[in-house]
């Protein structure tokens, strides 16, 4: 009768520490933001726009390390989105470069980069 009693107390331990153990097989979800568009040919010395597709898991933010480009929107959420890119004139005799960076929620980045050319 003793041995009947450990087994189903050995038994209903395992049982009940099952369901723990599930919830830690689970997959760790990673959020990530991925560029569509890839960088082309520097865009011209005058001022314009670029639009720049992404696509994300989970929510986002962007940011420009460059005076000269700015984003809009700052930020978004899951799904194919589209960043404008607001560039200036470059009155300068040499190609700029401008870095935009494109973070997700979980510190993911992915970084665009923006040439110019010089004005002539």
């Amino acid at each position: 009768m003793k041995k009947i009693l450990m087994a189903t107390a050995f038994l209903l331990t395992v049982l009940s520490m099952a369901p723990s153990c599930q919830r830690l097989r689970q997959p760790v979800k990673v959020e990530s933001v991925a560029l569509y568009t890839k960088p082309g040919d520097p865009v011209s010395s005058a001022a314009g726009t670029k639009g720049v597709t992404i696509s994300a898991t989970g929510d986002w933010t962007v940011s420009s390390k460059a005076d000269w480009i700015s984003v809009s929107p700052s930020s978004g959420s899951r799904g194919i989105n589209e960043v404008i890119l607001n560039y200036t004139e470059n009155t300068g005799k040499e190609l700029r470069s401008g870095s935009i960076v494109f973070t997700a929620k979980g510190g993911y980045s992915e970084t665009y980069i923006l040439k110019q050319n010089p004005a002539i």
